[in-house]
């Protein structure tokens, strides 16, 4: 699992934009205009997660403009650093302070690093493990195979 804090994503976010809209961004600016989201609320913090996908988190600011960052183009730019991820993000705003609201971002990464092999498949590289003579190899392949045919 890879655990990213709110500068990587910042970072990731500057990246993906400069090359969908081929403008560099000249910065990234946390909102907190959370006026319909006022029910989410908690002892002055607000949490945001995947399920709040419209949720505007940021304003990117060009030479000439400023466009809304919804928290579903968060994920989008995410996912198109790690392919074929699972991704947990988290915005946190903290209001105790005042109304300018503190902002924290967080992602949780994760793979399917172990893929469901057939038995078949498993022969074969219990197979190739014996010609590399991978003794440990051979071992887990060997104790997954038992697994599958018990």
């Amino acid at each position: 699992m890879i655990k990213l804090e709110t500068q990587d994503i910042v970072n990731i976010a500057k990246k993906q934009i400069a090359g969908i809209f081929k403008m560099e961004p000249l910065e990234l600016n946390f909102v907190n205009d959370f006026q319909g989201e006022k029910y989410l609320l908690t002892n002055d913090k607000l949490h945001l997660t995947n399920q709040h996908y419209w949720a505007k988190v940021m304003d990117c600011v060009f030479d000439n403009q400023i466009r809304p960052v919804l928290m579903c183009e968060i994920l989008y730019f995410l996912r198109n650093e790690f392919m074929e991820s699972d991704i947990k993000l988290h915005f946190s705003f903290d209001f105790t302070e005042g109304s300018e609201g503190a902002a924290a971002a967080s992602a949780e990464i994760s793979f399917n690093d172990s893929p469901e092999l057939q038995k078949s498949e498993i022969t074969e590289l219990i197979d190739f493990a014996l010609a590399l003579q991978d003794k440990q190899w051979f071992q887990e392949l060997t104790n997954k195979y038992r697994q599958l045919t018990a």
